[in-house]
């Protein structure tokens, strides 16, 4: 059994991470018909070849003794979002860690690649974390899907107008959990671009994509986080990213992903309605600055602009080509640099 689940989650690591098997050999010095042999369950492992492909794969040893993991992806659309530079990230992480927190969890693309048993995760967003929260709750989870067939069923311009302005209405706030974020959900797949944008008021303001028919969620998808959340523990919180991170202590890491330093005028930062601007940008650098005195491994992403060089000087930057996937102009989708910097 041991064996069988080594070899089940070997393989998956290795296919997550774009590796063929002559690629997974040469980085771990191991020959490339025993690695074969240890995917298929035929070949003993020993602990040398253990620490060998953990190495390897940038992964802690006991993410291979594991029940095998159900690759999961994010359930909304979202500016800034992480899934084209995972690679990247991942491997800039640590390798071993005790509690993961992610401040600006947004549409969770790292949380759900690496899946860790213990984390915090925050977001300002409160109808997102509405639905982060559907997740932890059996009831909630199925009242959720329930609604989002319904609004895939009803949906047409008039009923996407009549969802988007429920925000104004002033019993919105007392809402159930799960009727705002199906809402949320139900607009980010049927809005324009799957922008999430809000005004100074806090109203959801994109227009519709003019679509006759959308696909709201994927059932097995949002069954695997479902049950990624009912086995691992998972707090869910939307306060201000600093209390987010209080209880981060010396061994834990903490990813953040917060609204970008702005390079133009139309760079986007309306997740919610209030922007995260210069001063933010300053107290978010001594928050950074305050966790590495307590030991604790922080890992953070923003654009590469003269603010964020200087903010975070002595720190260690590394350069990743990124695509900006939102925005209402099409040709202003192109590439950009983005920093990823680490205090390790």
């Amino acid at each position: 059994m041991i064996i069988e689940t080594f070899a089940n989650n070997l393989r998956y690591y290795r296919k997550k991470q774009n590796l063929s098997l002559k690629e997974l050999a040469k980085i771990s010095n191991i020959d490339c018909a025993q690695i074969c042999r240890i995917e298929q369950g035929k070949l003993n492992i020993t602990i040398a070849s253990v620490e060998k492909l953990s190495k390897a794969l940038n992964l802690p040893i006991s993410h291979f003794f594991l029940n095998p993991k159900k690759e999961l992806n994010p359930f909304v659309k979202w500016a800034g979002g992480k899934r084209q530079i995972l690679g990247k990230l991942r491997k800039l992480m640590p390798s071993e860690f005790n509690n993961y927190f992610e401040p600006f969890v947004g549409g969770g693309a790292l949380l759900f690649d690496i899946q860790p048993t213990h984390a915090f995760i925050n977001d300002l967003n409160g109808e997102l974390i509405s639905a982060y929260k559907c997740f932890k709750n059996k009831k909630c989870f199925l009242k959720l899907k329930k609604m989002l067939k319904e609004h895939e069923s009803n949906h047409n311009e008039n009923y996407f107008l009549k969802i988007r302005s429920l925000d104004q209405t002033e019993s919105f706030n007392s809402l159930p959990n799960e009727v705002k974020a199906a809402r949320m959900i139900y607009l980010n797949k049927s809005c324009f671009n799957g922008l999430y944008r809000v005004n100074s008021k806090g109203f959801f303001n994109v227009p519709s994509n003019k679509k006759e028919k959308i696909i709201t969620f994927d059932e097995n998808n949002f069954n695997n986080i479902y049950e990624y959340f009912k086995n691992n523990q998972i707090e869910v919180t939307s306060v201000d990213f600093e209390k987010a991170v209080n209880k981060a202590k010396s061994g834990d890491f903490v990813y953040f992903d917060p609204p970008y330093d702005v390079i133009k005028k139309d760079t986007f930062t309306s997740y919610t309605k209030n922007e995260f601007n210069k001063d933010e940008q300053i107290r978010l650098a001594n928050v950074l600055k305050k966790l590495s005195k307590k030991g604790v491994r922080v890992m953070l992403s923003n654009h590469n602009t003269p603010l964020i060089q200087k903010l975070y000087h002595g720190f260690n930057f590394h350069y990743v080509q990124a695509k900006r996937m939102i925005n209402s102009n099409g040709s202003k989708r192109g590439p950009i640099v983005e920093v990823i910097i680490t205090n390790y």
